[in-house]
């Protein structure tokens, strides 16, 4: 019995420190003439509902990319949300190092990287959640 008792805060402490880091953000679609000027429409931060998928930190090495679109991920999916039609997100991760992504019709999308050529990267702290701002632009002119 004593052993069970043991076992069960076990999983329950691994449980409370696994829930409390990860991710939140916002998913924010932008298209058209974003250029100053007389014939620009700038378009406000428009909250946007995507399907955000989170892959261990993954470099240009590590997937294929087409136009502005990635697919072929070699690193592993660790995990995967919708965002909300503001464009606000929370997933719970481990800590570690991330990539980012936003499924789109056309493949995976990202358009940040870092001076190590990692594709949306965000780094979870033990204890902490990342903000993410996530700016889906591709049909955005600048």
């Amino acid at each position: 019995m004593k052993l069970l008792l043991v076992i069960l805060a076990v999983f329950c402490a691994f449980g409370a420190t696994a829930q409390k880091q990860g991710i939140h953000g916002q998913v924010f679609w932008v298209s058209g003439n974003q250029m100053p000027g007389s014939e620009s429409i700038l378009s406000p931060n428009q909250g946007a509902v995507r399907e955000i998928l989170v892959y261990e930190v993954t470099s240009f090495k590590d997937a294929t990319q087409v136009g502005p679109f990635f697919r072929d991920i070699k690193t592993k999916l660790v995990a995967s949300t919708w965002s909300k039609p503001d464009g606000s997100f929370k997933i719970k991760l481990m800590p570690g190092a991330y990539s980012v992504f936003t499924k789109e019709r056309n493949g995976l999308y990202a358009n940040l990287f870092d001076e190590k050529n990692n594709i949306n990267p965000v780094i979870v702290k033990p204890g902490q959640y990342a903000w993410k701002t996530i700016t889906i632009d591709y049909e955005a002119a600048y």
